[in-house]
C-alpha cells in the first residue's frame, strides 16, 4: 500500500478560496456568452464568426485531448517536435494551466481515483468534480515525483515558463487579429476568444464530472468512470471514460471504429503523415476480458436466484468464454511477435485465429447473459 493511502487527506476547502481562478471562471461565461450574444444582436452576425469559434475550438480542443491528455499525460504515442509545439501553444489557449501542471494533476487523479487524494474526486459531489475544486487553494502537484519525464522535455519546460504569455497573446490576441482582418476585432475576440474558452472549459470539466456520474461502467465496475457518448460528442472523444480508466495508455478512448473519437482519428492521421508513431492500442482479447469481468460483477449475484440448471449452464458458458479468451491472448502475442519479425504472412493467419477465439468468447458470453436474464425474469414473474 502506498503511504499516501494511509494519510488523512487535507481538505483544500480549509485553505480558502483562490480568488483569481474563481473570478476568471465566473467572469468568462458572462463575457463569453452574454457579451457575445449582446454584441452580435447590436452589430450583426457573419458566418466567419461562427467558423472562427469552431476552428479555434477544434485546434484548442485537440491540443487538450490528443496533446495534454493522451500524449503528455499518458504517453500513448510518440509525436514529432512540431506537433508538440502545436500542442504547447494551442493547449495553453485552453486556460487550464501548463502541460506540466495539468499532466501531473491528471496522473494523480488516475493513481487515486475516487479516493481522498484525487483532486477532483466525484465522491465529493458533482459540482466539486466539475468546477468547485478549482475555486479553492491547493498545493501545486509535485512534478518531481510523477512527471520527471516531462521535466526532461524542453518544449514542456518552455511552455511552463511562458504559459501565461501564450494564453494572453495567442488565446485572446490571435482571434482578435483574425477578427480585425474581417473588420471587427471585438467580434473576433468574443467569438474566437471568450465564447470558445467557455465551451472548452465546461466540456473539459464534464469529463471530470458527468463522465464519472452518468453512463455505464463498461470496462471497470470498481471505479466511478463511465462511458458516456454525450460527453464524447462534446469533448472530441473523451467521454468513453470507463475504457480510458481501464486502459489509460491506449491512444483511443472510443475503441470501436464507429465510436465518436475525433482525437483518435487526428492521432491516426498524424501517424499516416509521419508526424506520430508507436501508437499504443490494447489487444482485443484484453479489452473483451475487461468488459466481461465488469459485466460478470452484475450477472453473478443474479445467479443466486436463478434455477440451478440455468445457473450451471451460465457458468459453463462463462468458463468456455474464458478458455477461448486465454487462447486468444496466446495467439495475439504470437501474431505480434511474428509481425515484428516480418515472418512472411504467417501473422495474418495467427491474427485470424485469435479473432475467431474472441468471436467465440463473445458469442458464449452473450448466450450466458441471455440465459441469466431470462431465468431471473421467470423467477420474478412467478413470485
Amino acid at each position: 500500500m502506498n503511504a499516501a493511502d494511509t494519510t488523512t487527506h487535507h481538505d483544500v476547502r480549509a485553505k480558502g478560496f483562490d480568488v483569481f481562478p474563481m473570478s476568471f471562471l465566473i467572469l468568462t461565461p458572462v463575457i463569453g456568452v452574454a457579451g457575445t450574444v449582446l454584441y452580435t444582436i447590436f452589430h450583426g452576425f457573419h458566418l466567419w464568426m461562427l467558423l472562427l469559434a469552431v476552428a479555434m475550438y477544434l485546434a484548442v480542443g485537440l491540443s487538450v485531448t490528443a496533446g495534454y491528455h493522451r500524449f503528455f499525460s499518458h504517453k500513448s504515442y510518440e509525436a514529432s517536435r512540431a506537433v508538440q509545439v502545436f500542442y504547447a501553444i494551442f493547449g495553453a489557449m485552453a486556460a487550464q494551466n501548463s502541460i506540466l501542471w495539468w499532466s501531473s494533476s491528471h496522473r494523480i487523479h488516475h493513481q487515486y481515483v475516487d479516493r481522498d487524494w484525487d483532486p477532483y474526486s466525484i465522491k465529493r459531489g458533482f459540482w466539486w468534480a466539475h468546477i468547485l475544486w478549482i475555486f479553492y487553494r491547493s498545493d501545486a502537484p509535485d512534478v518531481t515525483s510523477n512527471a520527471t519525464d516531462l521535466l526532461k522535455n524542453p518544449i514542456v519546460r518552455w511552455q511552463d515558463r511562458w504559459y501565461r504569455f501564450i494564453l494572453i497573446a495567442a488565446g485572446f490576441g490571435l482571434p482578435t487579429l483574425i477578427g480585425a482582418m474581417f473588420g471587427d476585432p471585438l467580434a473576433g475576440l468574443l467569438w474566437g476568444g471568450f465564447l470558445r474558452l467557455v465551451v472548452i472549459h465546461h466540456t473539459t470539466f464534464f469529463v471530470n464530472s458527468l463522465a464519472h456520474y452518468v453512463g455505464k461502467p463498461t470496462y471497470n465496475a470498481e471505479v466511478s468512470a463511465r462511458d458516456n457518448w454525450g460527453v464524447a460528442l462534446l469533448t472530441l472523444g473523451e467521454g468513453y471514460h470507463s475504457f480510458h480508466h481501464r486502459f489509460p495508455a491506449d491512444f483511443r478512448n472510443g475503441v470501436r471504429w464507429f465510436d465518436w473519437d475525433p482525437a483518435k482519428w487526428f492521432i491516426a492521421t498524424l501517424c499516416a503523415m509521419g508526424l506520430a508513431s508507436d501508437l499504443r492500442a490494447t489487444a482485443p482479447p484484453q479489452i473483451l476480458r475487461a468488459r466481461l469481468d465488469a459485466e460478470l460483477r452484475v450477472v453473478e449475484p443474479r445467479l443466486t436466484t436463478a434455477p440451478v440448471a440455468a445457473a450451471e449452464n451460465v457458468r459453463r458458458l462463462i468458463a468456455e468464454a474464458s478458455t477461448h479468451l486465454d487462447a486468444a491472448f496466446v495467439l495475439w502475442r504470437q501474431h505480434a511477435e511474428e509481425r515484428a519479425r516480418s515472418a512472411s504472412n504467417a501473422w495474418r493467419d495467427t491474427r485470424r485465429k485469435a479473432r475467431q477465439h474472441v468471436h467465440e468468447a463473445r458469442w458464449r458470453w452473450r448466450h450466458a447473459r441471455s440465459i441469466a436474464a431470462c431465468s431471473v425474469e421467470a423467477v420474478e414473474a412467478g413470485s
